[in-house]
């Protein structure tokens, strides 16, 4: 029950679909949405594949709790390997492009090989074709779905690629309903390779579950948890920019590049300020009570746009990382990179890096900090490949090797250019990132346990420590990070929102564990849900081994590791990323050098390939 059972398999080389059953493995071992999408990377995908190439294997993934009522039950994954970091790549988004694939049937597409030329998928139920796509090229994302809409519906539901993902920028993203971002990785790029302008699809069906009465009354006892949090009024108020608050008020608001943790323009980014001048509404993704979406508007030249808001990452990474200090420009700028296709903590962070090369007189063009109109230009000409976007368009990692003297300022890891938040306020956040699958990444751990003020008690009750709930010290970490990149894993694969689990604390592995029971039909326990989690960890570590990754790329960025903020609660404090790194390796079953043991691959049921 809950599964619908069918995988859809599409070769754009041939231009032919077919459909197959899910194999069981996948199911038990897996889940669904990012399980899915990392096993097929893991079995299918060679070391030696370009991410560029017809080889590479892009795969769209919902999850068993899709499309069901349960708590935000609207998110999809993607997966391929990465064309900016060359490790594995994988991008999740919200809205309701999930719950309709599988109202249309399938639990997740896979696609193959490239077409000859723009195509976009089209899926009606059980009918399924390729389109030609000529038409929608060169489209941004809102034009293209519109165009979808007009030619099938308002009711169908598209996920599409802009200009950024036609022109192959690695950092391009694929967009559900022009505002939710399957971003990081590149996603956008592969998906741009292949010809493949967008998907659009209608689904009729029904998902059935194994038991409606309890799985309804576990809903309804979710949605009270969920409403009785402390930090439920705020997230579904504000949504996620009263991280902007958050993070200024902990010395963390990344400012000119992580030169500084706060902005001197704070107040005018502050999410109090956003709500009072330009939100219009709230949104919700599929299924969710906490509406933490919000939609905006700015009427007055020369940033006059309409469009859902920008989220928490958007604000800084093209507000003070930047140095823009203007709320209307940020939500300009937020506009055009969706309708772009455009990842904007990649792009933001890459302009950043630019701004400081220009202010350390590493290159000889000047580019100032704050300046609005060069940050909106630049998304224009990083979309298009033309003139500074080429070189833009890079990522931080590439940029940094053409420029002598930039490498201990270039904000990445393992390529992937680092998200909004200074971990050097946040040492879980710190050691989440340095080892995190996707390269430099806050989503995998999330370990926002250690930023919401809970007592020490509460910390020896969760993960057996006090120091875990003090963000400025590395003691207490290891274990707390290693809980919260499992259970990642399983909200990521079942497809549920973390903001219902990790920034609330409501929703918790037992309760995931009872509506997967009542939905599928098959008895979880909350260890038996850790362990796919763990496992999903491992054959990512595996996949990125295999890829040429070694454990020396479990690190951060040089400013985070020996360079102290120069004022706020986090004056003088750095990273020691030693202190938290072999218990991390330890606790995780894997050799010192950070590479997983036979023994822990055959408790988890993997299979070694590759690696020694």
């Amino acid at each position: 029950m809950s599964y619908m059972d069918r995988l859809l398999w599409v070769d754009l080389g041939r231009g032919g679909t077919r459909k197959t059953r899910i194999p069981e493995e996948w199911k038990s071992l897996y889940l669904g949405g990012r399980g899915f999408t990392s096993k097929v990377l893991y079995d299918l995908v060679d070391v030696d594949t370009n991410p560029l190439s017809p080889e590479n294997v892009l795969t769209i993934a919902a999850g068993p709790l899709d499309g069901t009522l349960s708590p935000s039950s609207g998110r999809f994954t993607v997966g391929c390997r990465s064309p900016l970091t060359g490790l594995l790549g994988d991008a999740n988004s919200g809205g309701h492009f999930g719950p309709e694939l599988r109202f249309a049937g399938y639990d997740a597409v896979i696609v193959q090989g490239r077409a000859k030329g723009p195509v976009y998928l089209f899926i009606d139920d059980d009918h399924v074709e390729l389109r030609d796509a000529s038409h929608l090229w060169g489209h941004g994302v809102f034009d293209t779905i519109r165009l979808l809409e007009e030619a099938h519906g308002k009711d169908v539901k598209v996920i599409a690629i802009g200009q950024a993902g036609e022109h192959l920028v690695p950092y391009a993203n694929i967009m559900a309903a022009g505002h939710s971002a399957a971003g990081r990785t590149g996603v956008g790029a592969v998906m741009g390779s292949k010809n493949l302008k967008a998907i659009a699809v209608r689904g009729t069906g029904d998902i059935p579950v194994a038991d409606d009465e309890r799985f309804l009354a576990k809903v309804r006892e979710c949605h009270r948890k969920l409403m009785a949090d402390p930090t439920y009024q705020d997230f579904s108020e504000y949504g996620t920019l009263i991280l902007v608050d958050i993070a200024q008020a902990s010395g963390g608001l990344s400012t000119r590049n992580g030169q500084l943790g706060l902005f001197e323009h704070y107040e005018k980014i502050s999410s109090h300020i956003y709500q009072d001048t330009y939100k219009l509404a709230s949104k919700a993704c599929f299924s969710c009570i906490l509406h933490c979406k919000n939609y905006a508007r700015v009427t007055s030249a020369p940033y006059e746009c309409e469009n859902m808001g920008p989220e928490y990452e958007t604000m800084v990474t093209l507000g003070s990382r930047v140095g823009v200090g203007s709320l209307a420009a940020i939500l300009k700028a937020n506009q055009l990179a969706n309708d772009y296709g455009l990842d904007t903590i990649s792009a933001g962070t890459s302009i950043a890096f630019l701004m400081e090369c220009s202010q350390r007189g590493l290159i000889d063009e000047k580019y100032e900090w704050g300046d609005a109109s060069l940050v909106i230009d630049c998304l224009h000409k990083i979309a298009h490949r033309e003139g500074i976007g080429a070189f833009l368009a890079k990522g931080v990692r590439a940029m940094s090797r053409e420029i002598a003297g930039s490498e201990g300022f270039a904000l990445h890891v393992k390529g992937l250019e680092l998200p909004a938040f200074d971990v050097r306020t946040g040492k879980g956040f710190a050691l989440g990132e340095a080892v995190a699958s996707r390269g430099g990444d806050h989503l995998r751990a999330l370990p926002n346990f250690e930023l919401l003020s809970k007592t020490r008690e509460e910390g020896i009750r969760w993960f057996g420590t006090p120091d875990c709930v003090n963000p400025y010290t590395e003691s207490g970490k290891v274990g707390m990070v290693i809980w919260h990149e499992n259970y990642g894993g399983v909200c990521d694969s079942a497809e549920i929102c973390k903001y219902c689990t990790f920034a609330t604390y409501a929703v918790m592995p037992q309760d995931v564990a009872d509506l997967l029971a009542f939905a599928v039909g098959r008895q979880y326990s909350e260890a038996d849900l850790l362990a796919v989690g763990e496992r999903i960890v491992n054959i990512e570590r595996m996949f990125n081994l295999r890829c040429g990754m070694t454990p020396r790329d479990d690190t951060l960025p040089r400013r985070f590791l020996q360079e102290g903020l120069p004022e706020g609660p986090a004056k003088g404090v750095t990273v020691d990323l030693a202190k938290m790194l072999p218990g991390y390796y330890s606790g995780r079953g894997w050799t010192k050098d950070g590479v997983p043991t036979r023994e822990k691959l055959e408790e988890l049921g993997i299979e070694a390939k590759g690696v020694a």
